[in-house]
């Protein structure tokens, strides 16, 4: 594997990014979780899904997640665990649509968009080869968006670029040749 360029940034179609923070502004103070989506390019969003169902506070996730701390222990709204059958079904619906998963995403309820110690641990149990988006709404009005590669060797703060909805496609091969 290559290394990755020095001045990588997500190339965001400014549609997308729109329909993303509606979306997570529309189910707040709920915790959102989704994968980012391309047509080729790991760098260029081009659609999102969120998912629904949220098993946190099933009783092994639950141990799970408390096990990080008081933190989680005092606010059963902090984290999110996905069902192995809603994972399944959205992964059936993003290969039938043609497209692939080039990011993860979740949402701050409480905090500014940083990435933390469990969400490095969390994301490296699954997302090895995705970067990952943080939504911050501690400020539903001005919600804040940060992206990070993220691997074995650290964390990466990425630049994240709106472009037109059109300009994504043209994009696409420029971001990581």
């Amino acid at each position: 594997m290559s290394a990755e360029p020095a001045n990588l940034e997500i190339l965001f179609a400014e549609a997308v990014h729109d329909r993303l923070v509606s979306a997570i502004r529309s189910r707040f103070p709920r915790k959102c979780f989704g994968y980012l989506l391309s047509e080729g390019s790991p760098t260029a969003v081009t659609d999102f899904v969120l998912f629904e169902e949220n098993v946190r506070n099933e009783p092994k996730s639950r141990r799970q997640f408390e096990s990080y701390g008081r933190y989680f222990v005092e606010h059963h709204d902090a984290g999110f665990m996905a069902s192995p059958n809603e994972t399944w079904r959205v992964q059936k619906e993003i290969w039938a649509r043609g497209l692939s998963e080039v990011g993860v995403f979740h949402s701050h309820r409480r905090h500014p968009a940083n990435f933390s110690g469990i969400d490095y641990e969390l994301h490296m149990e699954r997302f090895e080869t995705l970067w990952h988006l943080i939504v911050s709404m501690r400020n539903p009005l001005l919600p804040q968006l940060r992206a990070f590669s993220v691997s074995r060797r650290g964390i990466r703060e990425l630049g994240v670029r709106l472009v037109p909805s059109t300009a994504v496609a043209d994009l696409e091969g420029a971001s990581l040749a």
